[in-house]
């Protein structure tokens, strides 16, 4: 039975009764060629910046701080954010993400990981310090700027006779810093993380 439905299938395809492999059909007077959509127009490009004219004794008219002072918008569409705005808000979504971070990270202060240290305890934690966040804003020719996010997670050790004190001890020293930096994307309306 397979071997006549392999030989039908053959015969069929090889005297090109079908169109998947550029057979003829009756049909194929019946479809049109694919008609071109509507297009939009470009809008306009932006005109060049004009250079900077040198004074008489060959110097540049701005510095490099008058140069980086200036407000750059983003995006050329309607409601677009300057660079001061894009700067702004990464601000607050770098204080926002370390403020999730000293919430969210394990072990935290209240649920401590001890350990027996000789005839000690040690209770250990992570502390994020979230007063020292500091953001960088690097722009790109696309429009899409990148965002750099840099805090400390501290390592707190809190030594205790007991595993009770060691967990409820409030005098820890620090043991061991990290420098965290994270990277976020702005996408021309949001920061991307």
């Amino acid at each position: 039975m397979r071997k006549i439905l392999a030989l039908i299938l053959t015969l069929g395809l090889t005297t090109g009764g079908c169109a998947w492999f550029g057979g003829s059909s009756s049909t194929d007077e019946e479809i049109k060629p694919a008609q071109p959509q509507e297009q939009t127009a470009a809008p306009e490009p932006t005109p060049a910046p004009v250079a900077p004219a040198k004074d008489a004794k060959g110097k540049k008219g701005k510095t490099k701080a008058e140069k980086a002072a200036e407000v750059k918008p983003v995006a050329t569409k309607k409601g677009a954010k300057t660079e001061a705005q894009v700067a702004a808000e990464l601000t607050m979504v770098g204080h926002k993400l370390a403020a999730q971070a000293a919430r969210t990270v394990m072990p935290s202060k209240s649920s401590r990981e001890v350990r027996q240290d000789g005839k000690d305890y040690v209770g250990t934690y992570i502390d994020v310090d979230s007063s020292n966040v500091t953001t960088e804003l690097r722009p790109s020719p696309t429009g899409q700027y990148v965002g750099f996010i840099r805090y400390q997670e501290r390592v707190m050790d809190c030594r205790g006779k007991t595993r009770q004190e060691a967990m409820s001890t409030a005098s820890c020293e620090q043991v061991k810093a990290r420098n965290i930096n994270e990277l976020i994307r702005f996408d021309g309306s949001t920061w991307q993380y």
